[in-house]
């Protein structure tokens, strides 16, 4: 088993991170089996990161994802990594961005207590953090994650590749 940055870990070793992921990431992942979006996909699935989502957003990512997925192997992922998602009730209404279904996200980051977000959605990401909750590019949250050797350059790097891209 890897070891984690004790930065995300909790003081209680026996907890783990709490994240929750916009429904761009799963169909990201589901587009390359080498994203950091499957990784972050796989780490739900084997219980090392805790999800969350609505009870809503959580139907609209499964009836979106069956559609897409022709894969038995990846259907059987996904279903794995559902069944480890943790439902989430949103009792605060979040009007921060304009987009709906981007407030619902923050709104169930924020229930939850997560302290990721991950997204590839500008308008999320240009809030950096909303009450307590980091939201992050799926690679900048995998160099803060993962316990690389090189890691402090390896976060510098995706750090500033990431501020290019826009």
């Amino acid at each position: 088993m890897r070891k984690r940055k004790t930065s995300l870990k909790y003081d209680d070793s026996s907890k783990v991170t709490k994240v929750v992921l916009d429904t761009n990431i799963l169909i990201e992942g589901i587009k390359d089996e080498y994203s950091y979006e499957k990784r972050v996909i796989d780490e739900v699935r084997r219980g090392n990161l805790r999800a969350f989502a609505n009870h809503q957003t959580l139907r609209e990512n499964r009836l979106i994802l069956n559609q897409l997925i022709d894969s038995d192997t990846y259907r059987n992922e996904m279903e794995e990594f559902f069944a480890q998602v943790e439902p989430v009730v949103n009792r605060r209404q979040v009007r921060v961005v304009q987009d709906e279904e981007d407030n619902k996200i923050l709104e169930s980051a924020v229930e939850a207590g997560a302290a990721f977000l991950i997204t590839n959605d500008a308008d999320l990401l240009t809030l950096k953090t909303y009450n307590g909750v980091k939201i992050l590019r799926p690679a900048t949250f995998w160099a803060e994650y993962s316990d690389d050797e090189s890691g402090g350059f390896w976060n510098e790097w995706t750090t500033y590749i990431n501020s290019q891209r826009g």
